[in-house]
């Protein structure tokens, strides 16, 4: 049984696209029940971070369950959308509106998103994966460079 090929999902990548957009609701539920404690690994064992952007058009709030990496203060999250084509709403979302809020490991912050590119996406590419190699494997199969996005703290008021 072919679970994975280098030109599509296998079984496992195939279960796991079909899955995720199933069990957010519920993830995103437990993440905020219990503090992000026991619920705070993503597939491929990342931690997870919630964050809810603005609709692009509907302008109603949407939050997505996002493996993470830390840069410092910041929050480094990556579009991969499953290894799907196309790019995850929550990324067209915060392109036109670049505010989000940012819950991790029960602390709520508001932060500024910035997408990484160049020399800057590279490395942070590399700690992903170096971390992460599932990230890699949703690349292959996406067939499109996946944009790193770095959720900047906002200044508190």
């Amino acid at each position: 049984m072919n679970l994975s090929s280098p030109d599509k999902p296998g079984l496992i990548m195939r279960g796991l696209m079909w899955l995720m957009p199933r069990i957010t609701p519920a993830h995103v539920w437990l993440y905020r029940r219990l503090r992000g404690r026991l619920v705070n690994r993503a597939t491929g064992g990342a931690p997870v971070v919630l964050v809810t952007t603005t609709g692009r058009r509907s302008g109603q709030e949407r939050t997505v369950t996002l493996g993470h990496l830390l840069d410092g203060e910041a929050v480094i999250v990556a579009g991969t959308n499953g290894g799907r084509p196309a790019l995850p709403g929550w990324v067209l979302n915060l392109r036109a509106h670049p505010q989000a809020r940012v819950e991790l490991a029960g602390e709520q912050f508001t932060a500024r998103a910035e997408f990484l590119e160049g020399q800057e996406w590279q490395h942070h590419w590399q700690l992903l994966v170096a971390a992460y190699p599932i990230y890699a494997q949703a690349q292959r199969f996406a067939g499109r460079q996946i944009p790193l996005l770095r959720l900047r703290r906002a200044p508190v008021p």
